[in-house]
C-alpha cells in the first residue's frame, strides 16, 4: 500500500496531538513532519518532502502566517498540496488563501473525521470545502469575471476587519505612523503593530504599497 506522506504546522500543542493520533489511525497515512513553527516546516519540508501539509493560517505574533506563508511555500514547494485548516474561515478568507495557492479549507470546527476525508481529496488533486463554505465562496464571488483584479476587489469587500483593526488601517493610509496611532489610542506600539499584521494578513497584502493599491476597497469596509 503507497502511503501518504503529510506534515502538519500549527502553533498549539493540544491540536497538534490531536491531529496525530487521528490521521496515524489511518493506514494509508504516513505523518512524516509536526512543526509548531512556520521557520521549522520550511526547512523541514526541504528534508522530508510531503504530498499535503496541513496548515493553521493564523500562527503567533512573530510568525510568518496566512497568505504570506501560503506564496511562500507554493514558491519554495510546488508539488506539496496546502490544506489550510482555521477557525478563521469567512468567505474572503477562504477566497484569498485559494487564490494563492492552497488546495482546500477547512474550519477547525467540523468533524475530525471530515479532515481525513479532505485530506484525501486534496492529495488525489482535488480542491475541498465544505457544502456551506462551498456555497458561502459561490455566493460571495457571484459576480461578472471581469478579471483577476475586480474579482480580488469583490472577494475583499468580505473582509471583516475589528473596529481597531479599521482604526489602524485608516490611520495609516492617512500617513500616520505606528508610533503616531499608538498615542492617538493610547495603546503600545506592540499592539497597534499586531493590529496592522492582523489586518494585512485578513486583507492578503505583503506590503505597505500593496495596502495603498487596495485603500478604495478598504474605504467600503
Amino acid at each position: 500500500m503507497k502511503r501518504l506522506k503529510i506534515a502538519l504546522l500549527d502553533d498549539h500543542a493540544i491540536v497538534r496531538h490531536g491531529l496525530i493520533n487521528r490521521l496515524q489511525q489511518e493506514p494509508d497515512f504516513d505523518v512524516v513532519g509536526v512543526y509548531a513553527r512556520s521557520r521549522e516546516a520550511m526547512a523541514g519540508l526541504a528534508m522530508v518532502p510531503v504530498e499535503v501539509l496541513l496548515l493553521d493560517f493564523v500562527l503567533g505574533p512573530s510568525e510568518l502566517d496566512g497568505i504570506l506563508l501560503i506564496r511562500a511555500l507554493r514558491v519554495k514547494y510546488p508539488q506539496c498540496r496546502i490544506l489550510i485548516f482555521s477557525t478563521h474561515h469567512d468567505a474572503a478568507t477562504v477566497i484569498l488563501a485559494l487564490r494563492v495557492g492552497a488546495r482546500g479549507f477547512l474550519g477547525k470546527g467540523e468533524d475530525i473525521n471530515q479532515l481525513v476525508s479532505a485530506v484525501r481529496l486534496v492529495a488525489s488533486g482535488e480542491v475541498y470545502l465544505s457544502p456551506d463554505m462551498a456555497y458561502r465562496v459561490a455566493e460571495a464571488t457571484a459576480v461578472n469575471p471581469v478579471g483577476e483584479e475586480q474579482n480580488r476587489d469583490e472577494a475583499l469587500r468580505f473582509v471583516t476587519l475589528s473596529a481597531r483593526e479599521q482604526d489602524v488601517i485608516r490611520c495609516y493610509l492617512a500617513g500616520m505612523t505606528i508610533t503616531d496611532i499608538a498615542e492617538k489610542f493610547n495603546r503600545s506600539i506592540k499592539t497597534i503593530s499586531s493590529q496592522k499584521a492582523s489586518a494585512f494578513r485578513k486583507l492578503g497584502v505583503v506590503s505597505n504599497n500593496e495596502l495603498f493599491r487596495i485603500k478604495h476597497i478598504i474605504d467600503g469596509i
